[in-house]
């Protein structure tokens, strides 16, 4: 498990619900059409040692990327009675952490598909809440499930990126890249009404809830029991 972190700096859901506000230029988030290149990634390179052991095991790339998540509520008690709980999601990409030893066509295809597995992971969450929504009604079932939908997004893109990492990255296996490309662009396809939107990637821009609303004080554990997933 050790040298999956050495390619997955893998960012996580601060405290679930707790984040600094991001630093200006420093993140950036998936958004329909726009591609990673190279000069994205601006984090500096290890040691000449560490840079020899990841070349030694075909680690061309650091891609630092993972879910946020957030969850607003109404600010006032006669809020409650009027408004519903919002919940963002949303793939951010460190690019002060993510680094390049290979510049070269094959790393940035393994590191495109890491990054849209993110973007996977961000849209389930947001349709298994949607769902849940939808069956329940009412106030107050998003601050029930939200840390629940949030850990079914975050399994999913973990043990995806582990299984690219795996079967994909080391061995250098085409047949295997293609069957998870495949399988990515599928989800992409099928969870496209839940895909990251602007309005997302703001709240995390700007930190700042809209007006009536206030960053949940306390969260619902995760009614499946899995505790905080990293991510």
């Amino acid at each position: 498990m050790k040298h999956f972190m050495l390619l997955f700096v893998l960012l996580h859901t601060l405290a679930l619900n707790c984040f600094a506000q991001p630093e200006v230029g420093r993140y950036d988030y998936w958004q329909p059409g726009v591609t990673l290149s190279f000069d994205m990634f601006t984090g500096d390179l290890p040691d000449s040692v560490e840079t020899q052991n990841l070349l030694s095991r075909n680690i061309g790339h650091t891609i630092a990327t993972g879910m946020w998540g957030v969850l607003d509520v109404p600010a006032t008690k006669k809020g409650w009675k009027t408004m519903v709980e919002k919940a963002y999601f949303c793939a951010a990409l460190d690019k002060k952490m993510s680094f390049w030893l290979v510049k070269d066509s094959t790393e940035l295809k393994y590191a495109q598909l890491l990054w849209d597995v993110c973007e996977v992971a961000a849209r389930m969450s947001r349709r298994n809440l949607d769902q849940l929504q939808q069956q329940a009604g009412g106030n107050g079932m998003i601050s029930i499930m939200y840390v629940t939908s949030l850990n079914d997004g975050k399994e999913f893109g973990r043990d995806v990126s582990n299984s690219i990492m795996q079967r994909v990255i080391i061995p250098r296996n085409e047949e295997e890249y293609k069957s998870f490309r495949e399988m990515v662009d599928q989800y992409l396809l099928e969870l496209s009404q839940y895909a990251t939107t602007q309005a997302d990637i703001q709240r995390f821009v700007t930190d700042k809830p809209d007006e009536g609303y206030k960053m949940a004080d306390k969260l619902q554990g995760d009614i499946k029991n899995r505790g905080k997933i990293r991510y």
